[in-house]
């Protein structure tokens, strides 16, 4: 019988938005699981610091700033990561923005920047990674972090629900344009998790309101927690799963 792996043992990861939050908590844990990283951040000295304490554990870490707003940034941060590991195994779009207000008082400005931090830049570093990998000869694996109201809806966060929605079916069409190539791409949809960004939120008395009482498990979710959905995707053993969203919501879509 063939023993399923779930190491992530001397494989490339890219993860975007690694500065803090949950894309720290995954930098973190793919390097327990084996794993080489590529950070990236707006804010270089942020994941300097963790790139620094990647490799105190003896693996390989580099950080390199990225804006994935801009197409540029992220090709130019695909270069390097190409061009200092050779390879991308793994890619974790992670970076995303949220503002917790009613619909009725959003800018344009406002939405577009929403929408461009969690779709735009998940299908464009997609885009850019399943290239390097097509031209490796395929295999490989995209996660995309999207969220519990990609699937179900969320009041007071429209234009964000909106786009962690479209990075679903973006997970989708994707797993279905490039399984041939053997790229298997996936989501992770978390509830609110303890981070400096949902701990800002969580001071709005509605917004604090709905979320405890939608989250069966009664708390939010621990960054590690999301974490680890990660590490099981990016795992050989997760080879046949691929066009899924994995939510790991405490329970909010359950009922």
């Amino acid at each position: 019988m063939a023993q399923l792996d779930f190491s992530l043992t001397d494989k490339v990861v890219l993860v975007t938005g690694a500065g803090r939050g949950i894309g720290k908590a995954i930098a973190y844990a793919c390097a327990h699981a084996g794993a080489d990283l590529a950070l990236g951040s707006r804010t270089v000295s942020e994941i300097e610091q963790i790139a620094e304490e990647i490799r105190q554990t003896g693996r390989r870490a580099e950080a390199w700033q990225l804006d994935v707003v801009e197409v540029k940034s992220i090709n130019r941060f695909v270069e390097q990561t190409i061009e200092a590991f050779g390879r991308i195994n793994v890619v974790v779009n992670n970076a995303g923005y949220n503002k917790v207000q009613p619909a009725l008082e959003f800018t344009e400005e406002e939405f577009d920047y929403i929408v461009d931090v969690n779709y735009k830049g998940t299908f464009f570093m997609s885009q850019a990674v399943a290239k390097r990998m097509i031209e490796r000869g395929g295999q490989g694996s995209i996660i995309n972090i999207s969220s519990q109201v990609g699937v179900v809806g969320g009041p007071l966060r429209a234009p964000y629900s909106g786009a962690k929605g479209a990075v679903c079916q973006l997970t989708k069409s994707l797993a279905a344009e490039w399984a041939t190539h053997g790229i298997t791409v996936n989501a992770v949809g978390p509830t609110v998790t303890r981070t400096p960004l949902s701990d800002q939120a969580m001071q709005n008395p509605e917004f604090r309101k709905m979320t405890l009482e939608k989250i069966l498990m009664g708390r939010l979710a621990e960054p590690e927690e999301i974490a680890a959905a990660v590490i099981y995707l990016a795992s050989d053993a997760a080879r046949m799963v691929t066009g899924q969203t994995l939510l790991v919501d405490g329970g909010w879509t359950a009922v």
